[in-house]
């Protein structure tokens, strides 16, 4: 008598684990105390939990590995051939818009390697701004100038919009060391 009614109230609380009608834990416990612990344990879960894991591991070394090969592509365009300035241009700006998808994609899912993103889009910004300051004027260093700050001011901005502390003391820092070569007549 006593075991068929454990096995009605184990069965009942099994629908209601997957139903959902209890949290997961209370169902465990509630089937460990009727079952006199001989149910089976949270840790059934914890290949679902190291699946995710592992899914997340693989998919932020994959992006790492994108995200350096187009590291690499930069520096080997820019130092590397003797391409016009206008394709090196084009090329930045390329690889500007897929690093900042990059960043834009793994930020709203709250992934690490979306700061990765965020520094290598940074440093391409800044020699995009500095070859096409290049191209439209290579005398004069005023629109140099104006790119470089414009780009701090957008770093500060998207620093503080987006709580990357890194991002607006290097837009601080940038407009600081500008102002320092102004007073020094470097510029």
């Amino acid at each position: 008598m006593m075991e068929e009614r454990n096995k009605i109230i184990i069965s009942e609380i099994k629908k209601w684990q997957e139903n959902k009608l209890l949290p997961h834990t209370y169902c465990q416990f509630l089937l460990q105390l009727y079952t006199e612990g001989e149910a089976p344990t949270l840790d059934e879960g914890k290949p679902a939990k190291s699946s995710f894991i592992f899914r997340y591991l693989t998919k932020a070394f994959l992006s790492l590995l994108v995200m350096i090969g187009i590291f690499v592509l930069v520096l080997f365009m820019i130092y590397f051939t003797q391409v016009s300035l206008s394709v090196q241009a084009i090329f930045l700006f390329m690889c500007l818009v897929i690093s900042l998808v990059g960043a834009i994609y793994y930020n709203k899912r709250n992934m690490l390697v979306s700061h990765l993103y965020v520094i290598l889009a940074a440093f391409i910004s800044f020699v995009f701004i500095i070859a096409t300051a290049n191209l439209l004027a290579p005398e004069n260093t005023f629109y140099l100038a104006a790119g470089i700050i414009t780009l701090c001011c957008i770093w500060i901005l998207t620093g503080w919009r987006f709580s990357y502390h890194y991002l607006y003391i290097a837009g601080g820092t940038g407009i600081l060391l500008f102002i320092a070569l102004i007073v020094l007549g470097r510029i």
